[in-house]
Protein backbone atom coordinates (compact mmCIF):
# COMPACT_ATOMS: atom_id res chain seq x y z
CA UNK A 1 0.00 0.00 0.00
CA UNK A 2 1.91 3.44 -1.02
CA UNK A 3 1.42 6.53 1.02
CA UNK A 4 0.20 9.44 -0.52
CA UNK A 5 0.51 12.98 0.82
CA UNK A 6 -0.66 16.32 0.44
CA UNK A 7 2.76 18.29 -1.28
CA UNK A 8 0.24 21.74 -1.33
CA UNK A 9 1.01 22.40 -4.82
CA UNK A 10 -2.22 22.16 -5.96
CA UNK A 11 -4.27 25.68 -6.08
CA UNK A 12 -7.45 26.47 -3.97
CA UNK A 13 -8.37 30.14 -4.22
CA UNK A 14 -7.26 32.93 -6.49
CA UNK A 15 -6.58 36.46 -5.56
CA UNK A 16 -5.02 39.83 -6.02
CA UNK A 17 -6.09 41.02 -9.63
CA UNK A 18 -3.90 43.77 -10.57
CA UNK A 19 -3.21 45.55 -14.06
CA UNK A 20 -0.81 48.48 -15.24
CA UNK A 21 -1.34 50.22 -18.83
CA UNK A 22 1.47 49.48 -21.08
CA UNK A 23 3.46 52.75 -22.35
CA UNK A 24 5.73 50.97 -25.19
CA UNK A 25 7.11 47.94 -26.20
CA UNK A 26 10.06 48.02 -28.55
CA UNK A 27 13.45 46.48 -28.88
CA UNK A 28 15.55 48.48 -26.87
CA UNK A 29 12.72 48.07 -24.09
CA UNK A 30 9.23 48.05 -22.45
CA UNK A 31 7.50 50.41 -19.52
CA UNK A 32 4.41 50.91 -18.18
CA UNK A 33 2.02 53.45 -16.40
CA UNK A 34 3.40 53.54 -12.89
CA UNK A 35 -0.18 53.64 -11.22
CA UNK A 36 -1.47 50.24 -10.82
CA UNK A 37 -4.91 49.56 -11.40
CA UNK A 38 -6.33 47.02 -8.66
CA UNK A 39 -9.26 44.84 -9.12
CA UNK A 40 -9.80 45.12 -5.05
CA UNK A 41 -12.00 42.11 -4.44
CA UNK A 42 -13.02 41.33 -7.71
CA UNK A 43 -11.35 38.08 -8.67
CA UNK A 44 -13.07 35.16 -8.99
CA UNK A 45 -11.13 32.71 -11.37
CA UNK A 46 -7.90 33.04 -13.54
CA UNK A 47 -7.07 30.54 -16.33
CA UNK A 48 -4.13 30.71 -18.57
CA UNK A 49 -3.65 28.38 -21.68
CA UNK A 50 -0.33 28.83 -23.99
CA UNK A 51 -0.39 29.06 -27.28
CA UNK A 52 2.14 26.55 -29.17
CA UNK A 53 3.29 25.13 -32.82
CA UNK A 54 4.42 21.95 -33.42
CA UNK A 55 6.65 19.84 -36.00
CA UNK A 56 7.64 16.32 -36.49
CA UNK A 57 10.42 15.12 -38.71
CA UNK A 58 10.37 12.02 -39.77
CA UNK A 59 13.95 9.66 -41.25
CA UNK A 60 13.43 6.11 -42.54
CA UNK A 61 9.94 6.09 -41.36
CA UNK A 62 10.71 6.64 -38.13
CA UNK A 63 9.90 10.00 -35.93
CA UNK A 64 13.63 11.73 -35.29
CA UNK A 65 13.08 15.31 -34.32
CA UNK A 66 10.01 16.99 -32.29
CA UNK A 67 9.78 21.16 -32.46
CA UNK A 68 7.84 23.08 -30.42
CA UNK A 69 8.01 27.17 -30.50
CA UNK A 70 5.86 29.06 -27.78
CA UNK A 71 4.37 31.54 -28.35
CA UNK A 72 2.34 33.77 -25.92
CA UNK A 73 -1.26 32.01 -25.30
CA UNK A 74 -4.87 33.15 -24.22
CA UNK A 75 -5.63 34.65 -20.48
CA UNK A 76 -9.23 33.87 -19.33
CA UNK A 77 -10.01 36.02 -16.30
CA UNK A 78 -13.80 36.15 -14.35
CA UNK A 79 -14.77 39.08 -12.14
CA UNK A 80 -17.23 40.07 -9.59
CA UNK A 81 -18.52 42.50 -12.35
CA UNK A 82 -16.99 45.65 -13.89
CA UNK A 83 -16.27 49.21 -11.82
CA UNK A 84 -16.10 52.73 -13.14
CA UNK A 85 -13.22 53.02 -15.11
CA UNK A 86 -12.89 49.23 -16.03
CA UNK A 87 -14.24 49.21 -19.72
CA UNK A 88 -11.95 52.59 -20.33
CA UNK A 89 -8.94 51.00 -18.91
CA UNK A 90 -9.31 47.57 -20.47
CA UNK A 91 -10.93 47.83 -24.08
CA UNK A 92 -9.90 52.10 -24.43
CA UNK A 93 -13.87 52.92 -24.66
CA UNK A 94 -14.38 56.61 -23.68
CA UNK A 95 -16.77 58.00 -20.54
CA UNK A 96 -19.20 60.77 -21.48
CA UNK A 97 -20.57 62.04 -18.78
CA UNK A 98 -20.26 59.30 -16.47
CA UNK A 99 -21.37 56.88 -19.19
CA UNK A 100 -18.91 54.23 -20.92
CA UNK A 101 -19.53 54.62 -24.55
CA UNK A 102 -18.36 51.52 -26.57
CA UNK A 103 -17.24 52.60 -30.29
CA UNK A 104 -16.21 50.65 -33.32
CA UNK A 105 -13.14 53.13 -33.84
CA UNK A 106 -12.30 51.90 -29.86
CA UNK A 107 -8.01 50.86 -29.96
CA UNK A 108 -7.76 48.12 -27.35
CA UNK A 109 -4.52 49.11 -25.48
CA UNK A 110 -2.19 46.20 -24.02
CA UNK A 111 -1.88 46.17 -19.79
CA UNK A 112 0.30 44.26 -17.71
CA UNK A 113 -1.86 41.81 -15.79
CA UNK A 114 -0.64 39.76 -12.53
CA UNK A 115 -2.63 37.76 -9.80
CA UNK A 116 -2.23 35.13 -7.33
CA UNK A 117 -3.02 31.85 -6.54
CA UNK A 118 -2.89 29.98 -2.84
CA UNK A 119 -1.94 26.92 -1.87
CA UNK A 120 -3.00 24.06 1.03
CA UNK A 121 0.89 24.78 2.42
CA UNK A 122 0.10 28.53 2.82
CA UNK A 123 2.31 29.55 0.02
CA UNK A 124 1.52 31.21 -2.93
CA UNK A 125 2.15 30.97 -6.58
CA UNK A 126 2.58 34.26 -8.78
CA UNK A 127 2.05 35.09 -12.17
CA UNK A 128 2.68 37.56 -14.31
CA UNK A 129 1.73 38.75 -18.04
CA UNK A 130 3.61 41.58 -19.14
CA UNK A 131 1.83 42.21 -22.92
CA UNK A 132 -2.11 41.32 -23.03
CA UNK A 133 -4.46 42.63 -24.48
CA UNK A 134 -8.41 41.87 -23.34
CA UNK A 135 -11.27 41.56 -25.20
CA UNK A 136 -14.98 42.20 -24.10
CA UNK A 137 -17.04 39.82 -23.33
CA UNK A 138 -19.60 40.92 -21.50
CA UNK A 139 -21.61 40.47 -18.29
CA UNK A 140 -23.37 37.25 -16.82
CA UNK A 141 -26.60 38.51 -15.25
CA UNK A 142 -29.13 36.02 -14.12
CA UNK A 143 -33.19 36.64 -12.35
CA UNK A 144 -33.59 35.89 -9.06
CA UNK A 145 -35.78 33.20 -8.53
CA UNK A 146 -37.85 32.87 -5.60
CA UNK A 147 -35.08 32.20 -2.74
CA UNK A 148 -32.65 31.06 -4.76
CA UNK A 149 -29.81 33.94 -5.63
CA UNK A 150 -27.36 34.06 -8.43
CA UNK A 151 -24.83 36.26 -8.79
CA UNK A 152 -23.57 38.17 -11.83
CA UNK A 153 -20.20 37.80 -12.95
CA UNK A 154 -18.11 39.46 -15.85
CA UNK A 155 -15.47 37.40 -17.84
CA UNK A 156 -12.54 39.64 -19.60
CA UNK A 157 -10.46 37.36 -22.41
CA UNK A 158 -7.33 38.26 -23.28
CA UNK A 159 -4.15 36.86 -25.46
CA UNK A 160 -0.97 37.24 -24.37
CA UNK A 161 1.99 38.00 -26.42
CA UNK A 162 5.67 37.84 -26.11
CA UNK A 163 7.48 41.25 -25.11
CA UNK A 164 9.31 42.65 -28.05
CA UNK A 165 11.87 44.09 -25.85
CA UNK A 166 13.27 40.19 -24.53
CA UNK A 167 10.79 38.04 -26.15
CA UNK A 168 9.05 36.95 -22.56
CA UNK A 169 5.34 36.33 -22.12
CA UNK A 170 4.64 35.14 -18.89
CA UNK A 171 6.54 35.03 -15.14
CA UNK A 172 5.72 32.64 -12.76
CA UNK A 173 7.07 32.47 -9.23
CA UNK A 174 6.00 29.29 -6.91
CA UNK A 175 5.95 28.70 -3.65
CA UNK A 176 6.45 31.86 -2.14
CA UNK A 177 6.06 32.59 1.53
CA UNK A 178 3.50 35.44 2.53
CA UNK A 179 6.02 35.89 5.89
CA UNK A 180 9.29 35.19 4.28
CA UNK A 181 8.86 36.96 0.98
CA UNK A 182 6.51 39.76 1.98
CA UNK A 183 8.96 41.88 -0.03
CA UNK A 184 8.85 40.22 -2.88
CA UNK A 185 5.46 39.38 -3.22
CA UNK A 186 4.72 43.69 -2.94
CA UNK A 187 6.91 44.22 -5.46
CA UNK A 188 5.39 42.07 -7.46
CA UNK A 189 2.16 43.68 -7.05
CA UNK A 190 3.05 47.30 -7.02
CA UNK A 191 5.70 47.40 -9.60
CA UNK A 192 5.02 46.30 -13.40
CA UNK A 193 8.53 45.79 -14.46
CA UNK A 194 9.38 43.75 -11.10
CA UNK A 195 10.19 40.09 -11.43
CA UNK A 196 11.26 39.03 -7.73
CA UNK A 197 14.12 40.25 -6.27
CA UNK A 198 16.20 42.88 -8.37
CA UNK A 199 15.22 41.40 -11.34
CA UNK A 200 13.32 43.19 -13.81
CA UNK A 201 11.24 43.11 -17.25
CA UNK A 202 13.52 45.66 -19.21
CA UNK A 203 16.67 44.23 -17.99
CA UNK A 204 16.61 41.13 -19.21
CA UNK A 205 17.78 39.71 -22.06
CA UNK A 206 16.35 37.04 -24.42
CA UNK A 207 18.30 34.46 -23.07
CA UNK A 208 16.73 35.27 -19.59
CA UNK A 209 20.46 36.34 -18.12
CA UNK A 210 20.92 39.68 -16.68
Amino acid sequence: MSNQTNNGKSSINVKRLVMWGMKSDTDEGTTYDTEVREFLHQLNSARYVPKVQTAEQYGDGVKVEDYVAKDGGELDIVIRGFTDGDNEFLFGETSKNGTSVSNSGDIVPYVCAAYATARPDGKLNLFKFPKVKFMPQGEDSRQREGSTVNYGTANIKGTYSPLLSNGDDCYKRLAVDPKTDKEIIEKWFTEANNIGGSASIVSLNKTGEE
